[in-house]
This record gives C-alpha cells, structure tokens and sequence, in this order.
C-alpha cells in the first residue's frame, strides 16, 4: 500500500471516530424539551473470560446513559474489552453507539443510531454504522416489557490489509426485560446487521441483582458473530462477564 493511501486511510478513520464523538457531545448539550430532564446512567466494571479471536482473562468497563421526556429519548452505551500479558496487549476492543428517538407517544418512535467498533484483534480496523428506522414497545407492563426496531443504513469495513467495504445494510433489534422479583432483573438483547457481504448478529443475555442501594451484581453472555471475517479469524466471539454494577 502506498504511502498516500495509508495517510488516506488514516484520515477517514479519524474522521469516522470523530463522528461519533461529535454525536456523543450532541447528546450531553440540552435541546428545547430537555431542560428538566436528567440523565440516568450506570457504570459496570468486572472480569471476563472470553474464548474466540482471544482466550484469555481480560477487564471490562461498560456504561450505559439515557434521558427522556414526553417527546424525545438519547442512550449512549459504550463498552471496552483489554487485556495484556507481560506488558504486551493481547486484546483491545472499544465499542460505543448513540441513539435518538423521536416519540410519537409511549409506543412509537422514529430513530437514527450511530456506532463505531474497534477491535484490535478482530482483523478489522475498524467497522462503523449509520441506520434509521422505526422502533414500537410491542410489550409493556410491571413484569414484562419487549421493544424492537428495524432500520436501513451504511455500513463501513476496513480490514487490517486496508481493504474497504461500503454497503447498506438493514438492522433489527429485540430488547426484552423480566422483572423476576424485587431484587432480580433478567435481560435479553438481539440485533442484526445485515448487507450484501457480512451479516453481523449479537445476543446479550443478563441477569442482574441488587446487592446494596444502588449496587447491583450482574452476569452476563455476549456473542458476537460476523459471516465474513478476514482469513485466519473466528466468525463468532463470545464474553462470559461477572461484572459489579453502580446506577445513579
């Protein structure tokens, strides 16, 4: 690859980090609406054992914030995975998205959602996206409560070779959540990425108890898997996580 390409390549990566940052300053500014809403946020912080592309113990730091009033609704979430060996870096990944929702009433919304991933050790430098859709709370009472959204976008990958792929893709997600007693919340999360080269699909199952006011214990499994991956990597990568969970 030549030197103008990889200054090239250099730049749009920033360009695309810079994106989300620039989405992620929008969300803490206060838009018309928001003036007596706050935010609610909880931090995570645990061990995880993953097996995959890496297979080793590794620290894990997640957050996820939202605010809410009558007619709009921001989350951001943001999630790291690292790990080292002898002051080496044997695994490295960010992963953050942010989501906006416009709300017709309590069950309806039209949204637009941007992410961006970096995994170190996934072959891929980077793989953002940008999707919009429609998103309905198809469930909703004390215990149960069950939501889904689909959406069309763009979706960029650029492999560690420096080869690029740009395509649409069309995103569906479930998010369910059981309230099974006072103190225990189960948690189901699914989505897809689909496009014409790689489908990206992720489960997130949890079950989260409080353990002291706002402390809470929480355990986890994350999958991930990508249809097309660059030769010599694993399709699927799954996290097993005991995390300790803060909420204010």
């Amino acid at each position: 690859m030549s030197v103008r390409a990889i200054r090239s390549s250099k730049l749009v990566k920033r360009g695309m980090r810079t994106s989300v940052l620039a989405a992620l300053a929008l969300a803490l500014s206060v838009p018309s609406g928001y003036a007596d809403s706050i935010w609610s946020i909880e931090v995570e912080l645990g061990a995880v054992l993953t097996s995959g592309n890496t297979e080793e113990e590794n620290l894990k730091f997640r957050t996820d914030s939202s605010r809410e009033t009558d007619r709009f609704k921001q989350t951001i979430h943001g999630d790291t995975l690292r790990s080292s060996q002898a002051a080496a870096t044997s695994a490295q990944r960010m992963y953050v998205h942010y989501k906006a929702d416009y709300k017709f009433d309590d069950d309806r919304s039209l949204f637009a959602r941007i992410s961006y991933e970096d995994d170190r050790f996934s072959g891929f430098d980077y793989q953002p996206d940008l999707t919009a859709g429609y998103s309905r709370k198809l469930l909703g009472t004390d215990v149960h409560s069950l939501a889904a959204d689909i959406g069309l976008g763009f979706r960029r990958s650029e492999a560690e070779s420096g080869m690029r792929e740009d395509e649409m893709i069309v995103r569906l997600e479930g998010r369910y959540s059981w309230q099974v007693s006072d103190n225990a919340k189960f948690q189901q999360l699914l989505s897809l990425e689909a496009g014409n080269a790689a489908t990206i699909s992720r489960s997130e199952t949890s079950l989260q108890t409080s353990a002291a006011g706002n402390l809470a214990m929480k355990l986890s499994l994350n999958v991930k898997n990508n249809s097309d991956v660059p030769v010599g990597r694993e399709k699927t990568d799954t996290a097993t996580s005991v995390t300790l969970v803060y909420s204010f």
